[in-house]
């Protein structure tokens, strides 16, 4: 399809924030700012809203498959469709089909509209149907509704229309950073970083706390989680990632606990520093990648002597997934690869061959009275390593 002439834009269409009342124009102001920030670099005119919709104007259609890799990653984002800007009679709408088509391979299609203006004097189902069988004369192809190879869309506004069909989806949710901060209990595995995702997805400002114990591990988990914030600050832009020494307070635990509760208090440590940690950091929620009965330490009963020492709300998006759909997640949101590697868990390293599968909250408070760690708490908080990262663009 020749380019001079034509005027590219990429509409995009949101998710979640077409459903809000009052407060919807502070989600599209940060949608856009979103969008704006993903797309730096990128020749474009400018982003604005019109009608519900955003449009990126006046791009170079050689540059689509730099801002599909980015727009991808904008969360709130339903869909983004290359157009091209027409006039809204209906015999300019027809010659830009001809052009979007002249060079496409297909054996079926179908056409999509939308009329936002009825100054426009045909229907979205009259222009469906005509422009369909426009189609059907110049290249003898046929409709299919369903499962089309190429679906024309077409958004016909007051004066203007948009004709496109090279359509992305995208996650779907609210945009990054519309709702208050959590911290995420992040590990280098599979499971966490897909937790963070769908938070993020959520809108939450999620900042990530990650334990080691070094040097009785390696620093491998470390330089993994690392690449993994890396990874999931192409969705929210910029994160703050917290390094915590936690062996000395498991020597303690060891010393004084039966090995089949370690696991349970490691993680009941683990929440107390969040804890301690979020109450300085004006953060209100705690997100761990917890998944019912995969391993000893998320069963219901373990979960709740865990849960147990925490004011603040624990967040558990992956409670109802498998772990066959935890992975396919990871693939997707680019995780999985950087979580295979191998790495030494500071409570996996750690952990008995027996361990209890079904604590007793009231045993497990009785053997928590045997420790006194509060300072040992304060001690790890304040050898805290802060790693700040931002977006990079591509």
């Amino acid at each position: 399809m020749p380019n001079k002439n034509l005027k590219f834009s990429i509409l995009i269409h949101y998710s979640e924030i077409g459903l809000k009342k009052n407060n919807r124009s502070y989600f599209e102001r940060l949608f856009i700012k979103n969008i704006s920030n993903h797309v730096f670099g990128l020749d474009h005119k400018r982003i604005r809203l019109l009608s519900a919709r955003v449009f990126i104007e006046n791009i170079n259609p050689d540059d689509w498959d730099s801002f599909k890799n980015r727009l991808k990653n904008v969360m709130g984002l339903s869909s983004a469709i290359l157009m091209i800007e027409s006039t809204s009679e209906y015999s300019a709408i027809e010659d830009i089909v001809d052009k979007l088509i002249e060079n496409q391979k297909f054996d079926t299609f179908r056409v999509t509209t939308r009329r936002h203006s009825k100054k426009f004097n045909k229907t979205s189902i009259e222009t469906n149907v005509d422009l369909g069988s426009h189609i059907q004369k110049k290249t003898n192809k046929k409709v299919k509704l369903s499962g089309a190879d190429i679906n024309i869309i077409i958004e016909i506004l007051k004066d203007k229309s948009y004709i496109g069909f090279d359509k992305i989806i995208g996650f779907g949710g609210l945009p990054a950073g519309s709702q208050e901060k959590a911290i995420s209990l992040i590990s280098s595995g599979i499971d966490s970083p897909v937790a963070s995702f769908e938070m993020i997805k959520r809108g939450v400002n999620v900042s990530f706390l990650h334990f080691h114990s070094y040097p009785s591990t390696s620093k491998q988990s470390i330089e993994n989680v690392k690449e993994l914030v890396n990874i999931l600050t192409n969705y929210q832009l910029e994160s703050k990632l917290y390094c915590i020494p936690l062996l000395n307070i498991q020597e303690k635990i060891m010393d004084i606990i039966p090995d089949k509760f370690w696991v349970i208090f490691f993680r009941r440590a683990m929440f107390k520093i969040a804890n301690l940690f979020a109450q300085k950091n004006k953060i209100f929620a705690i997100i761990t990648g917890d998944s019912i009965g995969q391993v000893a330490s998320q069963t219901i009963s373990n979960i709740r002597a865990v849960s147990n020492v925490s004011e603040l709300p624990i967040l558990r998006p992956l409670s109802g997934m498998n772990k066959d759909e935890i992975i396919n997640k990871a693939k997707k949101i680019g995780t999985y690869d950087t979580s295979i590697k191998p790495y030494q868990d500071c409570c996996s390293y750690f952990v008995p061959i027996h361990p209890e599968t079904k604590a007793k909250l009231g045993a497990v408070l009785d053997l928590d009275s045997n420790l006194d760690l509060e300072q040992d708490y304060k001690d790890a908080l304040d050898r805290i390593e802060q790693f700040d990262i931002n977006f990079s663009g591509g």
